[in-house]
């Protein structure tokens, strides 16, 4: 081997070895982490102290095989619960009464201020039914009896988020407030904040649509019968899908209760 051959050797793993060691660690919530989970959604900050007030509610073959996974912050699976680039992201099965949601664990009052806020994409929301399609937030309630949430926020045949308000906790009982809030188109951003105002026993919602720039805000007020049960009220997100439909995908930049 001549002297000109050698040093161009050299010189060649010398370039290889200073690009190995040039090369940058990968960062919490990479796209290298989304298909494991090195990096579980608790594992960052802009969730974890909602995480640990919560459980994950996995509920599979029509809603009919539950998991009830209590300690929320702990939980990753890449089927339903994970991290990616950063973000909390939530799938569901697509099946009707399936669902994948985080089940905040307290008992709220409806004169004490408490609010669930998130801001998150969501994906392949269900479009066989105009009047049906995926929960995304609710106000229920753990109390005896209760077979229904007082209030859900819903993306309703793919194409418009409304809010529900029922003025009984008995299906099929009572009036029912069903609002139009802003129209929706898959993959948009949509920022939803629900609160229990802590006053004249008000409920209210903000939702905004940040991809098209609309936005509605509108209070509600509690009824008697709701009344009985107050000190049970709880906060769920997720994707709770009503109809049958592809896999919804929720895609949270932000999550977090207020109290």
């Amino acid at each position: 081997m001549n002297i000109q051959r050698f040093y161009f050797f050299v010189t060649i793993n010398l370039l290889m070895i200073f690009n190995i060691n040039s090369q940058e660690p990968l960062s919490e919530g990479t796209k290298n982490d989304c298909d494991n989970c090195k990096v579980k959604p608790g594992d960052l900050s802009q969730f974890s102290d909602a995480l640990k007030d919560s459980k994950i509610h996995y509920y599979t073959n029509s809603g009919t095989l539950k998991l009830d996974l209590k300690k929320a912050q702990e939980i990753c699976d890449v089927n339903y619960f994970a991290a990616c680039d950063g973000l909390m992201v939530l799938t569901s099965t697509g099946k009707k009464n399936d669902r994948t949601e985080i089940r905040q664990n307290k008992n709220l009052s409806l004169n004490k201020y408490s609010a669930m806020d998130f801001s998150a994409v969501i994906q392949n929301a269900p479009t066989s039914n105009p009047k049906k399609g995926v929960t995304i937030g609710q106000i229920h309630n753990d109390a005896e009896g209760v077979k229904r949430p007082l209030l859900r926020v819903e993306i309703a045949g793919g194409n418009a988020v409304r809010v529900v308000v029922t003025d009984s906790y008995l299906k099929g009982e009572g009036d029912t407030d069903n609002d139009f809030f802003t129209s929706f188109k898959d993959k948009d951003q949509i920022d939803c904040k629900i609160e229990i105002n802590g006053a004249n026993n008000k409920i209210s919602v903000t939702i905004k649509n940040v991809t098209t720039g609309k936005s509605e805000t509108k209070s509600y007020t509690v009824s008697k019968l709701w009344l009985e049960k107050d000190g049970e009220f709880y906060f769920k997100a997720g994707a709770y899908t009503q109809v049958d439909g592809p896999k919804t995908k929720v895609s949270y930049s932000k999550f977090e209760f207020l109290y």
